[in-house]
């Protein structure tokens, strides 16, 4: 009898201990959470934009060419040889074809993880291998002999898959080889593809609208920032292709105003208003999420009024003739603005400027005629102190204007409730 009650206390502790979990919101799933290591929620950018402010996401073609796919492939990865590029495409588009994955997405995990450095460590702090920065340790244990195994629940019915994927010994030094990390990526998206219904059903999760967001958290999708982040670089990349045309212009004083980054929507990361180097000016502008190398494109037909450099000290502002004049002013000697460009738009009262600084490269002269999406220069870090490189984008009438408003739509963001600090 002695031996039945307890028995029955354990059982009741038990159930009252779950009841506590499922209460705090913790309860446990089908087995132990496989988590990414190293990864780390960034909690103010995941309320900038919330996953309902997101339009629908750009379908891919059924059928890729693989030489268009390679050609969009190496301007997206800026500097990838010819060799490079038609390898990285013959491989992505025949894995993911083999595993049902969209090419264009894989594509964009790749570099979004790497920058499409095979030999990539540790990039933002994320332990993974190669050019799509699988976590080894995470998987391996769902691995024997050449055989990828996983659950699917339904309801009350589970079943178990097994998928093979032995063209390559899954290890540590094959990750690091290019071709084994796209197929084994091809794989693994194909599962979680597979599997994140039943995953989101199991686990507490933040908001997230794609299930690439487990590849890149595991079981528990603890933001949804990355995964915006993957899918602007897939938007980039099917523009690329020419398989989207990006979202339609805007028209604000009889001008047509089009994305100044391929991709969009994209998101301000810090609004007008903003202080500055601690309360001593406010910020003229806002600041887009780019990564360094991005093709800046005008945002509407105008002339370019200035192409140059913003030297320290009051209005300090010197024109540059040509690209090679840029190399005679230090980047350590330029001031918050660094290389930038500034464009009029319109005519009489109505005209406008839009101004784009923290260039790497320009690549317009002062009077030049640009016309709504040609490129003007790279995104970059010049005049910047310690900020992560990102477009700063102006618009001017008689006065500064807000291009969050402006551009509504083309840009997201929600403001946070006080001002935000850099």
């Amino acid at each position: 009898m002695r031996a039945r009650w307890g028995w029955i206390v354990l059982v009741a502790s038990l159930a009252l201990l779950l009841d506590v979990l499922v209460a705090g919101g913790q309860a446990r799933g089908p087995w132990s959470a496989r988590r990414r290591p190293g990864m780390r929620p960034n909690s103010v950018l995941a309320d900038r934009v919330l996953a309902e402010d997101w339009p629908a996401e750009p379908s891919s073609p059924r059928e890729v060419d693989v030489a268009r796919f390679t050609t969009a492939l190496r301007q997206l990865c800026h500097g990838m040889t010819a060799r490079r590029g038609e390898s990285y495409g013959r491989w992505i588009t025949s894995y993911t074809r083999e595993q049902g994955v969209d090419p264009f997405l894989l594509a964009a995990v790749m570099y979004r993880e790497s920058r499409c450095d095979p030999e990539a460590l540790d990039l933002d702090g994320i332990r993974g291998i190669g050019l799509t920065q699988i976590p080894w340790d995470l998987y391996h244990p769902q691995v024997e002999r050449g055989v990828l195994s996983y659950e699917i629940h339904d309801g009350a019915a589970r079943e178990e898959r097994a998928v093979r994927m032995d063209r390559f010994p899954f290890g540590p030094i094959r990750l690091q080889q290019a071709e084994a990390n796209l197929y084994f990526a091809s794989v693994l998206l194909s599962m979680w593809q597979a599997q994140h219904e039943t995953i989101d059903h199991a686990f507490d999760q933040a908001a997230h609208r794609h299930w690439v967001s487990h590849f890149l958290w595991g079981d528990r999708v603890r933001s949804d920032v990355e995964e915006e982040r993957v899918l602007t670089d897939r938007r980039r990349l099917l523009e690329l292709y020419g398989a989207s045309q990006g979202m339609r212009p805007l028209r604000w004083r009889d001008v047509e105003l089009g994305c100044p980054l391929l991709g969009c929507p994209r998101v301000v990361l810090s609004w007008l208003g903003a202080e500055r180097d601690d309360g001593q000016r406010e910020h003229r502008g806002i600041d887009v999420d780019a990564l360094p190398n991005e093709q800046v494109r005008a945002v509407g037909d105008g002339v370019v009024t200035f192409a140059g450099v913003d030297l320290p000290g009051q209005m300090e502002h010197v024109q540059v003739r040509d690209r090679s004049g840029y190399d005679a002013y230090p980047r350590d000697g330029l001031g918050a603005g660094g290389r930038y460009v500034c464009i009029r738009h319109g005519s009489g009262e109505q005209s406008f400027a839009s101004c784009y600084m923290h260039l790497e490269e320009v690549h317009v002269a002062y009077q030049a005629r640009v016309r709504r999406g040609d490129v003007i220069g790279t995104v970059g870090r010049t005049g910047m102190r310690a900020s992560a490189a990102h477009l700063h984008l102006e618009i001017r009438t008689s006065r500064v204007e807000d291009p969050s408003q402006i551009m509504a739509g083309l840009l997201l963001g929600r403001m946070p409730p006080t001002r935000d600090r850099h």
